[in-house]
C-alpha cells in the first residue's frame, strides 16, 4: 500500500501503457474541440430562430408608428422605410427573376438577424439570472435526497470518504445528501464546485466496498473541478430559453401557453424580488423546458375558434393564425432540429469529460483497477436513481437502455448516449493500469479509429447543408410573414382608419 495525495491509501498499480497525465492532456485537447463545435453549431443553428423572430419584432415595432401617423405627421422616409420593409418578399421575388433587381442584402442581415438574436440573447440572460440555480434544488428534491443520518456509521463513513477525495482533489468539501433507493450509483448536482453537492444513493453505501466507493467518487470531485456542473447547467439554461421562445410565439394562438407564460414571468419578477419560493421557481423551470416539447403543438386549444363575431374571425383571428401559427410551428420545428444537430456533439463533448474525469480519478487514487471494479460491479446492480432520469448525465455511470427512453416529457430525452459504454471504457481503464492480472498490456491507445473520424465529418458535412436549407426557408418564410403581418397592419391601422374618416365626414 503506498499514500496517495491527500493521504488518501492506495495499493500498488500494475505497469501503465497510458500514463494518466497523457490521457488528461489528450481529452482536454478533445473537449476543447467538441465545445468549439458545439459553440459554432449553436451559432449558426440560432440564425434561423433568429430570422423567424425578427419579423414579428418589426412588426410590433411599426403598430406605434402606424398609430402616430394617424395623428400626427410622421416624416415620409419612416412610413417608406417600413413600407420598404414590409415588402421584402416581392423584391426577393423579383431578384429572382430579374438581374437588374438590386438587393439589399446588408439590409437583409440586419433585419432578419440582429433583431431577434439580440432579443434571444436577452431572454437567455434573463433566465439565466432569474433561474439558473433552481433546477439544483429541483434536482435534489425529487430525488428526494436527505443529510446523512448522525448515527448511521456507513453513512457518517462516506461522508468523511467524500471530504477526503475532497481534499486530495483541491475542490472545496461538498455537502453530501443521501437518497434512500436500492439503486446504485452517486452523482453530483451545483452550479460551481463552491456549491457542489454529492447525492449517494443507500445502495451505492451498502454495496460497493470501500476501494470501489472511493474511485467512483473521485471521479464526481474531478468532474466537480474540471467545470463539469457549470458546462451542463449552460446546457440546460439553453434549453429553457428555446422553450421560452417557444411558449412565446404560441401566446397569441394558445391560452395554455398565454397561462404559462404569466407563470414565468410571474415567478421571474418575484425572484427578483426575493419573494419567490423553490416549488413556484421548480414549476417555471418545469414550464419552460415543456414549451420546447414539440407534441405540445397537438393541444386542442390550438384548432379551437374563439368566441368571437365572424367578421372579427374572419379580418382579426385569421390573419394572425396564418402568420402566429405558422411561426410557433416554425420555431418548434427549429428548435428540436438545432436540438438533433447539437445533440451529437453535446454528447461527444460530454463522453470526453468523463474520460478526462476517470483519468482524473486515478490521480487522485492512483488505483485505476478499483475504478475498474466499481465499473463492473455497478453494471450489475440497478443504477436508476428515482427523479434523476432527466439529469442522468450528471452521474459518472446509468442504465443503457436510457438512450432507447422517448418517454421523458420535455426535450432533454433528445440529448442521448451522454454515458460511455463499459467495455470500451474498462479497456481504457486497463491501458491505464487496471489489468486484472496485474501484467503489462500488449496494446496501445487506438485513439480515434478512421471509422469515427469519417462519420464524424460526415455528420458535419449533413449538419451543414440542412442549416443551409433551414436558414433559406427561414428567411423565405420570415419574409412571407413579414409581408403578411404588413397587409394587415396597414389595413388595420391605416386603411380602415382613413376610410371610416372619409364616411364620418
Amino acid at each position: 500500500m503506498t499514500a496517495g495525495p491527500g493521504g488518501i491509501s492506495a495499493p500498488v498499480s500494475p505497469p501503465r501503457l497510458v500514463h494518466f497525465l497523457e490521457e488528461q492532456r489528450r481529452h482536454r485537447r478533445t473537449s476543447a474541440v467538441s465545445a468549439a463545435l458545439v459553440v459554432v453549431v449553436l451559432a449558426v443553428s440560432g440564425i434561423p430562430l433568429s430570422v423567424l423572430i425578427s419579423p414579428l419584432l418589426v412588426a410590433a415595432a411599426a403598430v406605434p408608428v402606424y398609430v402616430a401617423d394617424l395623428v400626427l405627421d410622421i416624416p415620409a422616409e419612416v412610413t417608406g422605410w417600413l413600407d420598404r420593409t414590409f415588402h421584402l418578399l416581392p423584391t426577393m421575388w423579383s431578384a429572382a427573376r430579374r438581374s437588374d433587381v438590386d438587393m439589399p442584402w446588408g439590409w437583409l442581415v440586419g433585419l432578419f438577424v440582429f433583431p431577434g438574436l439580440v432579443a434571444t440573447v436577452l431572454l437567455w440572460a434573463v433566465v439565466r439570472l432569474t433561474f439558473r440555480r433552481t433546477g439544483v434544488g429541483g434536482v435534489l428534491r425529487r430525488m428526494k435526497a436527505r443529510p446523512p443520518r448522525s448515527g448511521d456509521l456507513a453513512e457518517q463513513r462516506l461522508a468523511n470518504l467524500v471530504q477526503e477525495v475532497a481534499v486530495a482533489a483541491a475542490v472545496p468539501p461538498p455537502s453530501v445528501l443521501l437518497v434512500d433507493a436500492k439503486a446504485a450509483n452517486v452523482g453530483a448536482a451545483g452550479l460551481t464546485m463552491d456549491d457542489a453537492t454529492v447525492v449517494v444513493t443507500r445502495g451505492f453505501v451498502d454495496r460497493l466496498p470501500r476501494d470501489a466507493q472511493q474511485a467512483v467518487i473521485a471521479h464526481v470531485m474531478a468532474s466537480i473541478g474540471n467545470g463539469d456542473l457549470t458546462l451542463a447547467a449552460e446546457i440546460l439554461t439553453l434549453l429553457q430559453v428555446w422553450g421560452l421562445v417557444s411558449l412565446m410565439l404560441e401566446a397569441p394562438l394558445v391560452p395554455a401557453a398565454r397561462a404559462s407564460l404569466r407563470l414565468v414571468g410571474r415567478t421571474a419578477m418575484d425572484t427578483l424580488r426575493g419573494r419567490a419560493d423553490a416549488p413556484s421557481r421548480e414549476l417555471a423551470v418545469d414550464t419552460m423546458m415543456a414549451g420546447a416539447a414539440f407534441e405540445n403543438l397537438d393541444s386542442e386549444e390550438f384548432e379551437r375558434l374563439p368566441d368571437a363575431h365572424p367578421l372579427v374571425l374572419l379580418f382579426g383571428y385569421l390573419p394572425v393564425l396564418v402568420t402566429m401559427g405558422l411561426a410557433a410551428i416554425a420555431g418548434k420545428a427549429i428548435i428540436w432540429l438545432t436540438v438533433l444537430l447539437m445533440a451529437p456533439f453535446v454528447s461527444v463533448l460530454w463522453r470526453t469529460r468523463r474520460k478526462l474525469a476517470d483519468a482524473t480519478a486515478i490521480q487522485l487514487t492512483r488505483h485505476p483497477g478499483a475504478l475498474a471494479q466499481a465499473y463492473r460491479i455497478l453494471a450489475g446492480l440497478d443504477m436508476k436513481v428515482p427523479g434523476a432520469v432527466a439529469v442522468h448525465f450528471l452521474f459518472p455511470v446509468w442504465d443503457p437502455a436510457v438512450d432507447q427512453d422517448q418517454t421523458q416529457p420535455d426535450v432533454t430525452n433528445v440529448l442521448i448516449h451522454m454515458q460511455l459504454p463499459l467495455e470500451p471504457r474498462l479497456r481504457r481503464l486497463e491501458r491505464l493500469g487496471a489489468s486484472p492480472d496485474g501484467a503489462a498490456l500488449s496494446i496501445s491507445d487506438p485513439g480515434y479509429t478512421w471509422r469515427q473520424v469519417a462519420a464524424g465529418a460526415g455528420w458535419l458535412g449533413v449538419s451543414a447543408v440542412l442549416l443551409v436549407g433551414v436558414v433559406a426557408l427561414s428567411v423565405l418564410g420570415a419574409a412571407a410573414t413579414l409581408y403578411a403581418l404588413g397587409w394587415l397592419l396597414h389595413k388595420v391601422l391605416v386603411a380602415f382608419p382613413r376610410w371610416v374618416a372619409r364616411l364620418w365626414s
